[in-house]
This record gives structure tokens, sequence and C-alpha cells, in this order.
């Protein structure tokens, strides 16, 4: 049901109020606790919040229930005390700061969450969303927050074992649902946010940091991309199982949904095996991984797009020995495409995955030019001297994050989503001295 404007400003208020209230209640080691507290309560198999997700998720986002269980577990057991200190520590320094003046340069400051944030969610992956609650309740500010249709239930259900771990703090939450046509109720919001994290496609961003107030910080996430890189030593008969299979995570968590999904594996030449070697290994991998974790429900869009491209590189493979498809028994449920074109090719999504042989990383580097500003990660295999200076010419191009492949959709919790500061820009400062 679509909030109102009457809804919005209400919530708003609550908001507002419920922060004001934690600000003097609350110091960050307990806001820590209550959140930790509240992850691990959905780590157990007799969880109800991990039932209710298991049971409700599905018809929502066309995740399947295998792909929720395994979503569960890595979104909630990375939120711990060690790793919520480790994020403060990492933007403020001092966690310490959020409660009481502490020494800063020749002084002393202190930073306080702004009063509102408004969150607009896009639902396309789970982890944007709790991360992105997680943030404001640690710099205990307000939040308004605009769930997406493709997924109303994980914010809710985390909402509810916020509240069990900490009902005060959870009050500082109000969820709503209004599409995302209406840009009146958008704006009615916007309007009295002080900050405003965003996520959706580039037009999306763009229209609605227009609509932003000029005072409101404005963290926006556009379109992503990602891709990843095998060099030669690694293409061996001992290592590439294990490489192949954890490549084969990286694409298909998610059903390869989200910004850290890998369209693209680059695999180096002259080494002990060739780069088809990987793609044949991988789509082994590949049916593993579906075989353990189902890939979802797919729309009668999804489904004609994963054919289309599958069909269309199967007619090519007749007749062209640089292209090779690889796909599972089930329709649509996998694709590997071995193609040999150095361009980066962006994948229709849903475990659908492009190998591609390559002499070294100049070439990968011209290859990927045109889509360098949407690239998000990149993952390496191995993380060796010479990959460091592969992520230094990375870094030149706009890249926000070099990582082991396997580690491509398990970022740390302190980490700077496509280059940005998670915390500091939904505080204010006051100094002392």
């Amino acid at each position: 049901m679509s909030a109102t404007p009457l809804q919005i400003q209400d919530a708003i208020r609550r908001a507002r109020a419920a922060r004001d209230f934690v600000q003097q209640h609350r110091r960050t080691e307990a806001v820590i606790e209550a959140l930790a507290a509240a992850a691990k309560s959905w780590l157990p198999a007799t969880s109800p919040w991990r039932a209710q997700a298991v049971e409700r998720v599905p018809a929502a986002s066309g995740f399947s229930p295998a792909m929720v269980h395994e979503a569960i577990d890595r979104i909630f057991g990375a939120i711990t005390t060690e790793s919520l200190a480790a994020l403060l520590e990492r933007e403020f320094g001092d966690r310490r700061v959020l409660d009481e003046f502490r020494p800063h340069g020749r002084g002393q400051a202190r930073a306080m969450g702004v009063p509102v944030i408004l969150h607009l969610l896009a639902g396309n992956v789970p982890p944007p969303a709790i991360h992105s609650i997680l943030c404001g309740l640690l710099v205990r500010s307000g939040n308004v927050v605009r769930m997406s249709r493709r997924d109303p239930v994980f914010p809710r259900l985390f909402l509810e074992s916020v509240q069990a771990a900490d009902p005060d703090l959870s009050r500082c939450v109000e969820l709503l649902e209004w599409p995302r046509e209406e840009t009146a109720l958008t704006q009615a919001a916007l309007a009295r946010a002080d900050a405003v994290i965003a996520h959706g496609d580039d037009s999306t961003i763009a229209a609605l940091r227009r609509m932003s107030p000029p005072g409101a910080a404005f963290i926006g996430y556009g379109q992503k991309v990602s891709f990843a890189y095998v060099c030669r030593e690694m293409m061996t008969a001992e290592q590439l199982p294990a490489l192949a299979a954890l490549a084969a995570d990286d694409v298909s968590v998610y059903d390869q949904q989200g910004c850290l999904s890998p369209h693209v594996f680059y695999v180096e030449e002259r080494g002990a095996l060739g780069p088809r070697k990987f793609a044949a290994a991988l789509a082994e991998a590949m049916a593993a991984f579906q075989a353990r974790i189902p890939r979802g429900k797919l729309s009668v869009e999804e489904a004609a797009a994963v054919n289309t491209t599958r069909s269309g590189y199967e007619f090519r493979a007749a007749s062209d020995r640089r292209v090779a498809v690889w796909s599972s028994q089930q329709p649509n449920d996998w694709v590997v495409i071995y193609e040999d074109n150095p361009s980066f090719e962006p994948s229709c999504l849903n475990r659908v995955v492009f190998v591609k042989p390559t002499d070294g990383e100049p070439r990968v580097l011209e290859g990927i030019a045109r889509f360098a500003s949407y690239i998000s990660t990149v993952g390496v295999a191995p993380m060796s001297d010479r990959m460091q200076e592969f992520a230094r010419q990375l870094a030149a191009l706009g890249v926000h994050r070099v990582c082991p492949i396997g580690q491509m959709q398990r970022p740390p919790l302190w980490w700077f989503h496509d280059g940005k500061p998670n915390l500091m820009p939904l505080v204010r400062w006051t100094e002392l001295g």
C-alpha cells in the first residue's frame, strides 16, 4: 500500500523524535551490541527471521529458498561487534567521537548523526538495504526508508530483529512504500531529509540528486558491473578446480543481479592449461553450484534474454572456432560463453558469464576502457605483486575495489562502496578549542 504525504510527514517526525531520544540515551557501544545481537539472531537454523525470509522473499524477489539461506548467512554472518567497530574506527578513527568530544588535531571534536536520513532502495539484491539501514543506526540518526517492491521483506524482518534487541533503537527507522514513479511523494520526503542514500540506475540517481535539498548530503549508488582476471600461473591442473569453484560462486550468488557480480573472466594465455580449459572447468563448477543453490525463477523477459544470448553464441560456435558455449541441461540455469574477443561484454545476467583469453593486462585495460566508469569490482587470481601494479592502473581508471576471486561477493562491512565513505557524509561535526 502506497504511503500518503501525511504518512511520510508523520514518519519523518517519529524518526526524528526517536533519534533525539537515542542520541541522549544510547552510547555507541550499546548500539554496536544491539545491532550485532540482531544480526546473530538470524543465523541459527531455527531463527524465526530466517524462516520468515525463506518463506516470503522468493515470491517478491525471485530468488530460490536456497539462495535466501545463503544470503542470510553472508549478510548477517558479516555483522559482528568486531566488524561494526572496525567500520566506525576506519571512518572516524575513534568511535567514541559519536558520544563525546575527543582529541582531534590541536583541539577536540564530536560527530553527531544528522537528524533524518532518507533511504531510497533498489531491491535487486538484499545486502545494500541492510547495510544502508545499519549505517543510519550506527550514527544514531532517524531513518525513513522507502522500500523496493522487489524486496519489502528483508528490511521489515531486519527491523523486527533490531526491535527484539533494542526497541528504542528500532524506533529510529520508519519503513514505507510508494511507487518510484510517484515523484511528488519522493519530493515530499526529500524536502525534509538531512541526508539521502539512493540506489538505482543512473537516470534515477541523477533525478534524485536534482530533487534533493541543496544542504542535504547525497550518496548515490548507480549502475555498476564487475569482471575478473586470471593469471597464467593459476592455470594448472592442481589449482584449476578450486579456482573454478570460487569463480562460480562469484558469478552465481544473487543470480548475478548485483554490481559485484562478474560478467567476464579474462584468462591469460601461455599457462600450463589454456583459457578454454578454464571455461570448461567454470561450467562444471556452475553446474555444481546450481545443484546446491538453484537459480531463481526467471521472468518471461529474463528467460527470453538468456535464451537469445545462448542460442546466438551457439549459432556462432557452429562455424567459428573462436567461440564455444557450455550450458545447463535444464534450459537457462546457467551459460558459460568462451569468446576470443578482448572487448568487455556485459552479460544479460542470471548466471550467464563470458570467458575471454588475453595476452596480458594492457589488452584488458584496452578492452574495458569504454566501461571503465561503470566498473565496481575486479577479482584477480592470484593477489601477486604483479597484480598490485594492475590494481594501480585500475584505480587510475576509477575502479573501486580489487580483491581475490572468490571474495567478489563478500566485501567487508567497512568497504567503501563505489569508492565512497559510508558514515562520514551522515554526520555533522562540532569543534571544541
